[in-house]
């Protein structure tokens, strides 16, 4: 197929708007939590909201997507996305705040399943792990440019600014998507085809709970959930606990996106690489135990009195590379946990149970960390967070080994 390449980077363009969506809370939280006079656990719902929304898409995500082309299940979604982020732009209130994060939750819930069902409809096995490297360069490109263009235009006019900016860009994708995303039926025809052969046409829900049925995909589905939940415990309070706890402005806040991303911009092709030429088992054992060791010392840096801001990201950078750099063998090994025919529907479960396990890990990190008693209203805790994280990330080293690969 041509073009194929520049398909690729548009899907990581796309990608690159939902996890801006997604990222562009978390440098506002001390901002929004001021703003709006809220405590951390009722910042968290913040994030919740949108996770849990998204949750929900992601199941029916994985009833439906699978009976549409690829191209039109996109573009449909897509566009609902960029226009709910767009409207968050207006919103008067925290409350409104609330439930439009949660509609641009439900139709972003189910990009990053499209875009990496897509990608695996274009990309043979042996080339996905680079693919796949690609279009997690997304994090990174939000981390080094989305982000701190968005905490820039906050910090110069508000907080909606990035909203408006995210949104308009959104449909500047959606434009050149319209024009080059080819029609993807393949799955579809697998599936008729299958349906002729045996001379009965299977339902939708036969066909979830034959997913679900799937022991490679329960497992498959349970490493998401440990990667996601120990991640999402560490996230949302980075930028609190680096401002109150280690003495970052907000502007310094922005180095830490733009040293960490620029750094994984690099090295998350170079993972991926790797992963085709040493296999995502062997990779995923190398990458995750070093992650270990960057949450740790991220979440203990207070213990270092007047940590110095040079050390300090070093150590966010470092988080970074590897907190992204164990996602790489990860979401390989799961684009062929399944066949073709039933990817998009994998995926976006794989997407939904990502959002429950972020949503479960921003909440119970809202309930563990607190704010101390203080004028500077330091986070106490952050640390307990970091050693609980880990424990629960330990137990992917355990499941990854499980997980056959499907080949179509």
């Amino acid at each position: 197929m041509k073009n194929k390449s520049f398909i690729l980077f548009l899907l990581a363009a796309a990608n690159f708007t939902h996890i801006m969506d997604i990222m562009i809370i978390m440098p506002l939280s001390d901002r929004l939590m001021k703003l709006f006079e809220i405590a951390p656990q009722e910042y968290t719902l913040l994030v919740s909201a949108y996770s849990s929304c998204a949750f929900v898409a992601g199941l029916l995500g994985a009833v439906y997507l699978d009976k549409f082309d690829r191209r039109i299940a996109f573009l449909f979604v897509y566009a609902f996305f960029g226009i709910a982020t767009f409207a968050c732009s207006f919103v008067p209130n925290f409350y409104f705040f609330l439930i439009f994060r949660g509609i641009a939750g439900f139709f972003g819930g189910v990009i990053g399943a499209l875009v990496l069902a897509i990608a695996s409809d274009l990309f043979e096995a042996e080339e996905r792990g680079k693919a796949v490297g690609i279009i997690m360069m997304a994090f990174s490109i939000a981390s080094v440019i989305g982000v701190p263009t968005g905490l820039y235009l906050a910090i110069q006019f508000d907080w909606h600014a990035p909203f408006q900016l995210l949104g308009a860009l959104s449909f500047v994708i959606w434009i050149i998507s319209f024009k080059y995303i080819p029609s993807l039926r393949e799955h579809i025809d697998i599936q008729n085809k299958d349906d002729e052969g045996s001379g009965y046409k299977e339902t939708r829900k036969e066909a979830l709970l034959e997913l679900l049925n799937s022991k490679n995909a329960r497992l498959a589905l349970l490493l998401t959930f440990t990667l996601i939940l120990g991640q999402f415990m560490i996230i949302p309070f980075i930028t609190p606990y680096m401002i109150r706890n280690i003495g970052f402005t907000e502007a310094q806040i922005t180095l830490i996106y733009l040293t960490g991303g620029g750094f994984t911009i690099f090295t998350s092709p170079f993972f991926g690489r790797y992963v085709d030429r040493f296999g995502a088992r062997k990779m995923f054992n190398i990458i995750l135990p070093i992650s270990f060791i960057a949450v740790g010392l991220l979440t203990h840096l207070d213990i270092i009195l007047d940590t110095p801001i040079w050390l300090a990201l070093c150590v966010t950078t470092f988080f970074f590379v590897f907190g992204s750099g164990r996602r790489v063998p990860a979401q390989t090994q799961l684009t062929m946990a399944i066949s073709a025919k039933r990817r998009a529907s994998f995926m976006s479960l794989n997407s939904s149970v990502q959002q429950l396990a972020s949503a479960i890990a921003s909440v119970v990190g809202g309930f563990i960390v607190i704010e101390a008693d203080t004028p500077s209203k330091e986070l106490i805790h952050y640390n307990w967070v970091g050693v609980i994280a880990v424990c629960i990330g330990a137990i992917a080293l355990i499941i990854f080994p499980m997980i056959k690969s499907v080949r179509d």
